[in-house]
């Protein structure tokens, strides 16, 4: 069962924006919550991701990035302003586990947020849905927590 927090979140006509969850979500609820309000869902389990080339590489197989992908993070921002190669009305990303991420490179762990940000600010010029929620057991600063 979905946090109330999560379900308030997904109850609004666009859920919008980038935040902190308190505790890890189970996957299978926020893939049941995204196709509720018909928003692809991509998941990016952060165990395993220390450094920059390694979360670019994640990204672009969880969300089935284009072959020419050009692993950087202009490339990445470009990718996530375009999925034109998914057909949904949204989008929403899962980045758990941030932590091995933001011990290893705090400023890359900004950069991404930041990135995730900005695509949030683009769709909704745009009508269209991003929610990104991230979690871990240190939450970054300037992320709206749930």
């Amino acid at each position: 069962m979905p946090s109330p927090e999560l379900t308030t979140l997904f109850a609004h006509d666009s859920p919008s924006g980038v935040y902190w969850l308190k505790a890890h979500a189970s996957v299978a609820e926020l893939v049941k919550l995204s196709r509720a309000k018909s928003l692809a869902f991509f998941h990016l389990e952060g165990k395993k991701i220390e450094k920059k080339d390694q979360f670019l590489n994640h990204a672009a197989v969880a969300m089935k990035f284009p072959d020419h992908f050009g692993n950087n993070w202009d490339a990445f921002y470009d990718c996530l302003t375009d999925m034109e190669w998914v057909d949904s009305s949204g989008y929403a990303i899962y980045f758990d586990h941030t932590d091995s991420f933001a011990e290893h490179h705090e400023s890359q762990l900004e950069t991404v947020i930041e990135l995730f940000q900005d695509a949030v600010d683009f769709w909704k010029g745009e009508g269209k849905s991003m929610l990104v929620l991230l979690s871990g057991e240190h939450a970054p600063a300037g992320v709206k927590k749930l």
